[in-house]
């Protein structure tokens, strides 16, 4: 069983969407989701830090 994130097209709703996202899937996919998190944030928020944008959006 596979997601794939489709990241919003504002930064602002970045950390909301990945906190809905993350808190609401089952731990088995936990790893894939922030490994997808963390290379499309690279790619469509090059200005963004993917390590603290997913710090806050688990926190």
């Amino acid at each position: 069983m596979a997601i794939e994130l489709e990241l919003p097209v504002d930064v602002a709703e970045l950390v909301p969407y990945l906190r809905d996202v993350l808190h609401g899937a089952a731990p088995v996919l936990l790893e894939d989701l922030i490994e997808q998190a963390s290379a499309k944030i690279r790619c469509q928020f090059p200005a963004v830090d993917p390590l603290t944008t997913l710090r806050r959006a688990l926190n």
